[in-house]
C-alpha cells in the first residue's frame, strides 16, 4: 500500500513539475518575471487601440499579452504636442496633451506601467517652423521649461505615468558619439544652442568620448525631476551591443550622475537586421556595466526586419532582397532567431523593460520598415514564428 501512495505522489509531482514547462499558449507577460513587457501604441489610426477599424483587435491583444505601454506622442506627430504655426509670444504657446492624456487613462484603467516616448528629439520630431527659428538661450530655455511642465502636469500625467522618455537621439546619425549640431537641418538639434558644460564623468582616456556635454539635457532632466517621482530616461539607437556611441552615452550618464541629476534608465532601441550577426555577450557586457553605474536598462524599440540602407545613396527595396518564397522563409527563421537571442539575453542580463515598436506586420508609422514584415503578428492577426521565439525567449531566460 504503501509503495502505492509513494509511486501516486512520484506521478502527481511529475505531471506537476511537467505542467509549468513552456506553453505556447501562455501570454508573453506570463513569462516576463520581474521585466516589463511592453509594447507602443497610439490613440487611433493604425496602431489605435481606442479609435479606428482595428482597434478592437489592437486592444485585445495588448491586453492579453502586456503588462506595459509605450504610447508614443511626439512633439510634431502622432498626436503631437506642438502648435503647427509659429506662436508670436513663446510664453502663451499651447501644448496640446489630448492625445497623451487619453492613453495614459486608459492604461491606469487597465492597471498598465506607463512608459510615454518622448519630449525631447532632433529637429525632425518638432514642427518645421521650430527648425529655423533662433530663439535665445533664455528663449530655449523658457520653452524646455514650459514644455515640459505642462506635459508633465496636464492630466496628472506626473503621477500616472511610470517612465518618461525625456530624450531620444541626440547623437550624432553615425557611430562616433559625438553630439548631433545646433543647425536648420531634421537631422540637427536644435536644442544644442542652449550651450554645452564641462565633462564631470571622471572617465579617461578612450572612455571619454566628450569633453563637454549639452546643457539641456541636465536642463530637461531637473525639470523634470521636480515635477515627478516617475523615473526619467534616455535613449538612442546603435547603442545595445557597445561601441563608440554606447560609451558616449555612458559617459553622459555618470556626468549627469556626478553633477547631482536624477536619471534612472537608459533605453536601447534595437531596431535589428536579421540578417546581421550580433555578438550578444556584447549585448550582456554593455547592459551589465549600466547596471552598474546605477541606472535601469530598458530594450524600447524591438522590431528585426532588413538593413535597407545605402552609403551615399538611394534606399532599397525589400524586393532587391527578398525575391523568392525561399527567401522570405530563411528571412523569419533568421527573424526568429533574432527576436529569441535579443530577449533572452537581454532578460538574462537584467534589463528592466522589454517593449517591441508595435507588434503586426504591414502597419509600420508611415513608411517605417514598411514591407519588412518587421513584427510579431501576420495582418490577419495570427502569430508568427517571432511571436513565439519571443515567447520562448522570455521563458528560457527564467
Amino acid at each position: 500500500m504503501k509503495k502505492i501512495i509513494y509511486t501516486y505522489v512520484i506521478l502527481c509531482f511529475s505531471l506537476s513539475f511537467y505542467g509549468q514547462g513552456y506553453n505556447t499558449k501562455k501570454a508573453l507577460k506570463d513569462y516576463g518575471g520581474t521585466t516589463i513587457i511592453t509594447t507602443q501604441v497610439r490613440a487611433e489610426r493604425n496602431k489605435g487601440i481606442l479609435r479606428g477599424t482595428e482597434a478592437p483587435k489592437n486592444k485585445a491583444f495588448v491586453l492579453a499579452n502586456y503588462n506595459g505601454i509605450q504610447p508614443s506622442v511626439y512633439p510634431a506627430f502622432g498626436g503631437g504636442f506642438w502648435p503647427k504655426k509659429q506662436p508670436r509670444n513663446i510664453n502663451k504657446i499651447n501644448f496640446n496633451t489630448k492625445h497623451l492624456n487619453e492613453i495614459v487613462n486608459w492604461g491606469k484603467e487597465n492597471n498598465f506601467h506607463i512608459i510615454h516616448h518622448c519630449l525631447f528629439f532632433p529637429n525632425k520630431y518638432f514642427p518645421k517652423w521650430f527648425w529655423n527659428t533662433h530663439y535665445t538661450k533664455k528663449e530655449l530655455n523658457t520653452l524646455l521649461i514650459k514644455f515640459t511642465s505642462d506635459v508633465l502636469n496636464s492630466n496628472d500625467n506626473k503621477n500616472k505615468i511610470a517612465v518618461f522618455n525625456v530624450i531620444n537621439e541626440i547623437f550624432a546619425m553615425d557611430k562616433s558619439g559625438y553630439y548631433r549640431s545646433d543647425g536648420e537641418n531634421k537631422e540637427d538639434c536644435k536644442w544644442m544652442k542652449m550651450g554645452f558644460e564641462e565633462d564631470k564623468s571622471d572617465l579617461k582616456g578612450k572612455s571619454k568620448v566628450n569633453t563637454k556635454h549639452p546643457i539641456f539635457v541636465k536642463k530637461v532632466f531637473e525639470t523634470a525631476a521636480a515635477l515627478t517621482n516617475a523615473k526619467l530616461e534616455i535613449r538612442d539607437f546603435n547603442i545595445a551591443f557597445g561601441g563608440k556611441k554606447a560609451d558616449a552615452l555612458f559617459q553622459l550618464v555618470k556626468h549627469l550622475k556626478n553633477s547631482g541629476v536624477k536619471i534612472d534608465a537608459v533605453g536601447f532601441q534595437c531596431h535589428l537586421n536579421a540578417f546581421k550577426k550580433y555578438n550578444y555577450k556584447d549585448l550582456q557586457n554593455n547592459i551589465k556595466r549600466f547596471i552598474d553605474a546605477e541606472v535601469e536598462v530598458y530594450i524600447t524599440e524591438l522590431d528585426v526586419g532588413l538593413n535597407l540602407w545605402v552609403k551615399g545613396g538611394k534606399m532599397k527595396d525589400v524586393t532587391d532582397i527578398l525575391k523568392t518564397q525561399a527567401d522570405w522563409d530563411n528571412f523569419f527563421l533568421k527573424q526568429n532567431e533574432v527576436y529569441y537571442n535579443l530577449v533572452k539575453n537581454a532578460k538574462e542580463a537584467g534589463v528592466s523593460l522589454i517593449s517591441d515598436w508595435g507588434f503586426r506586420d504591414d502597419i509600420p508609422y508611415g513608411n517605417w520598415r514598411k514591407n519588412q514584415k518587421a513584427w510579431m503578428l501576420n495582418k490577419d492577426y495570427s502569430k508568427k514564428g517571432a511571436y513565439y521565439a519571443f515567447l520562448k525567449g522570455l521563458y528560457d531566460a527564467n
